[in-house]
């Protein structure tokens, strides 16, 4: 397994601030998950300073999600901008040799009459793309998204289930995410074991997606790690942690600390 750390927790004037907290974490294994922001021009100069940097730590890649929509169907503007981030971002993994990037089916508000054609157009966007992805040498892995609290919820806890049963793609379980949802997340850990590699990790109130410290929140993480050990035990571990969490590194250290000791 492996420990990351999403640059979630930043702005993109500050990402490079990344580096100090990888320097307190003190640890070569530890890598980083780069959540690009393409519609952002201060993020593309800030990558492109910082690429010597990046190349230094195991990376993994979150897929774009600002302006992106991958539930729309080609034809459309949002279709066709969130191809183009997707395929800058395949150049990218290229370049990080990431070991994977984050797929979201969808990122908008899902109504009921619309739901069936949204999961029709994500789920041709992803074939597209796991298609072109192949041409990189990279690998989607495809995350549970969206929370009821927004209205942005594509996939029930059975419906995911099924869903990523039937795709060849692995999974990228978000624990936050579950919880928020009500999921047995238990349960949902022991069906999908053969397909989860990671896990987005941080906590919340059983109903916001707050992205807190994983121990800031109503979901059992001992719990958790215990499920984790006995089920997923090489799955990598994606600490998660909203743009609140970057003004306490000391908590980040804590917990990675917290993690390592668990999984040892």
């Amino acid at each position: 397994m492996n420990i990351f750390i999403s640059t979630n927790l930043y702005e993109p004037e500050q990402l490079a601030e990344i580096f100090t907290l990888m320097n307190k974490i003190d640890d070569c294994s530890v890598g980083i998950e780069l959540f690009p922001e393409w519609q952002s021009e201060v993020f593309c100069q800030q990558l492109a300073a910082q690429m010597k940097n990046l190349q230094q730590y195991p990376i993994s890649l979150h897929g774009p999600y600002y302006c992106t929509e991958h539930s729309k169907a080609e034809g459309t503007e949002e279709y066709a901008r969130s191809m183009d981030y997707f395929r800058q971002t395949l150049g990218l993994s290229k370049r990080l040799k990431s070991r994977y990037i984050v797929y979201h089916h969808n990122n908008c508000r899902v109504e009921a009459e619309s739901r069936q054609r949204m999961v029709k157009s994500s789920t041709e966007n992803l074939a597209k793309l796991r298609y072109e992805a192949e041409r990189f040498g990279a690998r989607i892995v495809v995350e549970n998204a969206g929370v009821l609290a927004r209205g942005n919820m594509l996939f029930n806890e059975e419906q995911f289930i099924e869903m990523a049963d039937s795709i060849p793609d692995d999974i990228l379980l978000d624990i936050g995410h579950a919880h928020a949802n009500g999921w047995d997340l238990v349960r949902v850990m022991k069906k999908l074991a053969h397909k989860i590699i990671a896990y987005h990790v941080h906590n919340n109130d059983g109903h916001d997606d707050n992205h807190n410290s994983i121990l800031n929140g109503t979901l059992d993480f001992t719990q958790f790690m215990a499920c984790y050990r006995q089920y997923t035990p090489q799955a990598d571990i994606v600490i998660e942690y909203g743009k609140q969490c970057a003004q306490e590194p000391d908590i980040i250290v804590k917990d990675v600390n917290y993690i390592k000791k668990i999984v040892s």
